[in-house]
């Protein structure tokens, strides 16, 4: 959106016609690998290691979120911090897909630790899934990689941050991505409940509102009665798992 256009707000854009909210495909039909992984008890890295309790994963309402906002914008290219267990990197191949797309690398995932801790279980995903032309697996810490691109001058349209939850990695990862993230595009912070990522979202908020507008998670969430207030009462209680901001203009 063109700084000097008249000015519906952010979640105007995500209307119909008739004003009523996108009502979200809540099912995971849409890549029956990632279906298969979050029915699993487990997941088996590249060397036969399981790992159970999926912790390397992001919860299903975020990949339902992300699933409608790449629908919706149609993003070229997106990029994620932390890979883990490959739900969110399979959510992100497989739009781009449907999206009717040809495999061009157009999502970068930077996980460190993908070989290290998480036996290349997400990588192992993405390839089983057909999908690793899509995908870009950077084995770098964020801080690093994030300068690197930045460098480059590449811009992405929409970037999760979901990597570590330190506050001064955090922070890090937000100061690239500020950049990063093209006019009109999209940032999205996992676990936007923890302390150190509140402090990160805070600051945004407080000191970067003119260029980082936030917007409601509800608008790409099951629209039930129950599920609404079970949203609007995280909220209150600053429980929320997800949180987006959507860049209207470059900060100065």
């Amino acid at each position: 959106m063109a700084e000097n256009q008249a000015n519906p707000g952010p979640e105007d854009c995500f209307c119909s016609s008739a004003g009523s909210q996108i009502a979200p495909n809540m099912s995971l039909d849409f890549c029956p690998s990632l279906k298969a992984l979050y029915s699993a008890t487990e997941v088996v890295g590249r060397s036969g290691n399981p790992f159970f309790g999926l912790s390397g994963l992001s919860t299903i309402n975020n990949l339902r979120v992300i699933r409608q906002l790449l629908l919706k914008t149609k993003p070229r290219k997106t990029l994620e911090v932390g890979l883990g267990c490959g739900g969110s990197a399979l959510t992100f191949a497989a739009s781009h897909r449907d999206l009717g797309r040809p495999p061009q690398k157009q999502h970068i995932a930077i996980d460190a630790f993908q070989t290290r801790l998480y036996d290349d279980a997400g990588r192992l995903q993405v390839e089983k899934a057909g999908l690793s032309g899509y995908v870009d697996i950077r084995e770098c810490l964020s801080c690093y990689e994030l300068a690197r691109i930045a460098e480059s001058g590449q811009r992405f349209d929409l970037i999760y941050i979901d990597g570590s939850h330190r506050f001064e990695d955090v922070f890090c990862d937000f100061y690239f991505v500020r950049t990063l993230t093209a006019v009109g595009g999209f940032v999205l912070f996992d676990d936007s409940s923890e302390k150190d990522v509140v402090r990160v979202i805070t600051y945004i908020q407080k000191n970067l509102s003119d260029s980082f507008e936030q917007m409601s998670v509800h608008l790409f969430r099951e629209n039930s009665l129950p599920a609404k207030i079970k949203y609007f009462a995280a909220k209150t209680f600053h429980k929320t798992q997800l949180t987006i901001f959507h860049k209207i203009k470059e900060p100065q």
